[in-house]
């Protein structure tokens, strides 16, 4: 082990010179050895341990003592052959059993587009879905399509048949569902509805009709121009529903000069009209809600 010395300025020439020359010959073999220095140890210098593969540490610290490794080429190339040969590629995953890390497996050539490395630990091909296919996932038979242009969609999806709905139709799901105490059921495919509706008796509301009658005059009169009083006198006239008739058996009414009357009849027979007044002209009511019309297709293949 080399030998560090502290140059005092009081020392001999000789001792001072044999001192120096030391320390040139440790600076110059970088105090290698078998163990660090323990004594005139100053930050920044430097050891090779012949023992560590001829390695070099710079001491970085006296209080306490440390002293890192000074990487040379030769250390990290063999450092890095070392690590990369103990590293192997990542084992996939399986249905019941997790992957390891690793080194991802090379790609072969031609597969930079349009390839993918699945969990499993292989490189696959993305898969490539023509438009038929894409729509009997996105749209299967049975599904409906809406659109607001006129577009057709069996010239768009080529593959696949389509018919145009009932127009003039709202939408309604199956089911049964209860409303203010009544159950309804729409069982799929039924149809119902109108678009316009006569409303019947039954289904008007109750009410009431208001009318007036007709007024009958039912006066008449029985006067005499005689002085002999009405019954005595033979000039007695009648109006109205009164008429008389003479002993002769003459029936008079108005006047009657030529007898006093022996029977007086009161004929007040009479009717009445009720009118009632009418209104509505019998049209049916618009029955849609609020709507805009779209083109909606069922497929059907």
């Amino acid at each position: 082990m080399q030998e560090y010395n502290e140059l005092v300025t009081t020392d001999a020439c000789n001792t001072y010179l044999e001192k120096a020359d030391k320390n040139i010959q440790s600076v110059a073999s970088t105090f290698s050895g078998t163990a660090f220095p323990t004594t005139n140890l100053k930050v920044g210098m430097q050891c090779m341990r012949t023992d560590d593969s001829n390695n070099i540490y710079k001491l970085t610290s006296v209080s306490p003592v440390k002293w890192e490794l000074v990487p040379s080429k030769s250390y990290v190339d063999s450092a890095v052959s070392t690590g990369v040969k103990s590293v192997v590629n990542f084992k996939g995953a399986t249905s019941t059993a997790a992957g390891t890390a690793g080194l991802v497996p090379a790609p072969a050539k031609d597969t930079q587009t349009d390839y993918y490395l699945s969990a499993d630990g292989t490189w696959k091909k993305v898969q490539q879905r023509t438009i038929k296919e894409v729509i009997d996932i996105v749209h299967p038979v049975g599904s409906i399509w809406e659109t607001t242009t006129t577009d057709d969609p069996n010239v768009l999806w080529s593959g696949t048949t389509w018919v145009k709905m009932d127009a003039g139709r709202v939408l309604i799901s199956a089911g049964t569902y209860t409303e203010n105490g009544t159950t309804y059921t729409y069982n799929l495919g039924d149809k119902g509805g109108e678009a316009k509706h006569q409303i019947t008796i039954e289904e008007s509301a109750a009410h009431n009709h208001n009318g007036g009658t007709s007024t009958a005059n039912l006066t008449g009169t029985w006067s005499t121009s005689g002085g002999m009083g009405i019954s005595n006198s033979p000039n007695n006239s009648f109006s109205g529903i009164i008429s008389g008739s003479d002993w002769s058996g003459d029936t008079h009414s108005g006047s009657n000069g030529n007898s006093t009357p022996k029977t007086i009849t009161i004929n007040a027979t009479h009717s009445h009209t009720f009118t009632t007044s009418s209104v509505g002209s019998n049209a049916p009511h618009e029955n849609r809600m609020p709507y805009v019309a779209v083109n909606r297709w069922k497929r059907t293949a």
